[in-house]
């Protein structure tokens, strides 16, 4: 009986090991708010984008349809989950749970890993998703990554989010994981030049300088891929964002909701550009009074229920009953201090370009497109999973027919029907 349970643990790591071999991996990297067009004002002032560009002439660039809200977490989520904000219940920055009375703040690190923001309607992450088809997974700070979701972790993790660690020390991790035969996805997160671009404002000089750092970082990540052997020619590399960003600053745009409800008893999801109120105390028809001599002056107002249907935002009991989102430029004043060196921002519709991310990619099986794309943010995951031929996805938003294009030797008939089948609840894993 030894004998044979021996055969049987020696036959599956073969298996496993045989299969990360035969399937190129993926690298998965977001800079936070890296806008559309960020390469193309860099290249015309001159800065250094020439690991960008060799990846899109090896493969293409795209402007990125993003979720709304445009706000980190939710974007990110939804690019880890496949999922619209609405459907993966990581709402916003900052939300209140009405079932559980508690409210999820994105700085909070306690927050960060109490795995029940995460586990909304069966929500499964990438790394999950990967590791379930008996993969291993590398995460560095991707939102989500920190909790137990489900009681699963991904393999390897940089746990608790620290803004110290430079991009280089985290592209040296991220390699030192996906260099092993075990591991076929690494996922990373990079802070920048969304903090620059807050700072400063989206056509800073500071901002032209964070896209060149993180052009160097990619540069020897590019560099470090061609010198390892067990990588050079095996890595489908993905770089994207979460969303744009827009000039801010104006003093004469900012709308002061804090001296119109600050005697109001009520609970405040706020982002500059996005205010969710609930009553705790106050009713309804009080807050409403309260607001309207605002006159919606530089922004909407909705009730849950009149929230557009194209946001993808409003069936989830986590979104507040009263909803406010800021013009473009504008920004919620919430309490009393002012916005000092505020210049820029998002969160505002995801339809206005400056919302928008970019996205360049290419590898062994990524098609070549010299004309820019446009892509969904929801179909990071169905391509992820398409190019490890994971096909028993979670259920998803994203379409996998929208990125057959993308790859060059697209799945089967036999795996799509799978994939559809999964995707749409049909079957469940």
């Amino acid at each position: 009986m030894e004998r044979y349970a021996l055969s049987a643990l020696c036959l599956g790591l073969f298996l496993l090991i045989h299969q990360s071999q035969c399937t190129n991996k993926v690298i998965f990297i977001s800079f936070d708010g890296f806008r559309h067009d960020y390469l193309d004002m860099a290249k015309a002032k001159g800065i250094n984008i020439s690991a960008f560009e060799e990846i899109r002439s090896q493969g293409f660039q795209a402007i990125v349809n993003n979720v709304m809200t445009t706000l980190t977490f939710p974007s990110h989520f939804s690019m880890a989950t496949g999922r619209n904000v609405e459907n993966h219940g990581l709402v916003g920055n900052k939300f209140y749970d009405p079932e559980t009375a508690k409210t999820y703040v994105f700085t909070n690190n306690n927050n960060n890993i109490e795995p029940e923001w995460f586990e909304y309607a069966g929500s499964e992450a990438l790394w999950a998703t990967n590791e379930r088809h008996g993969y291993r997974s590398a995460v560095f700070s991707w939102v989500g990554s920190e909790a137990r979701i489900n009681n699963k972790l991904a393999f390897a993790t940089a746990g608790v989010y620290n803004t110290a660690y430079s991009l280089i020390y985290r592209i040296k991790r991220m390699l030192d994981w996906i260099s092993s035969d075990s591991f076929n996805l690494g996922m990373l997160y990079f802070n920048q030049p969304d903090s620059a671009g807050h700072r400063f404002g989206p056509d800073s000089q500071e901002v032209m300088q964070e896209i060149e750092l993180c052009n160097a970082g990619v540069a020897y990540l590019l560099q470090r891929i061609k010198e390892t052997p067990s990588l050079n020619g095996k890595i489908n590399l993905i770089i994207t964002s979460d969303h744009g960003m827009a000039q801010t600053g104006e003093k004469n745009k900012i709308v002061d909701v804090y001296n119109v409800i600050k005697d109001l008893e009520v609970i405040l999801d706020e982002s500059p550009a996005t205010l969710g109120i609930w009553p705790n105390g106050s009713t309804t028809e009080e807050i409403l009074n309260a607001i309207e001599p605002l006159n919606e002056n530089g922004f909407k107002k909705y009730m849950q229920n009149d929230i557009p249907e194209r946001y993808f935002f409003k069936r989830n009991y986590r979104i507040a009953p009263i909803y406010l989102i800021a013009d473009l430029g504008w920004m919620f004043k919430t309490g009393p201090s002012d916005y000092d060196h505020l210049y820029g921002m998002h969160g505002y519709d995801n339809e206005f370009p400056e919302m928008n991310p970019f996205m360049v990619a290419s590898g062994p099986d990524i098609e070549q497109f010299t004309e820019r794309q446009s892509f969904f943010q929801i179909d990071f995951y169905p391509l992820v999973c398409a190019l490890l031929k994971l096909d028993k996805p979670n259920r998803i938003d994203g379409k996998i027919d929208r990125v057959l294009r993308f790859m060059k030797n697209p799945p089967s008939e036999e795996f799509l029907t799978q994939f559809r089948k999964y995707a749409d609840g049909t079957l469940q894993h």
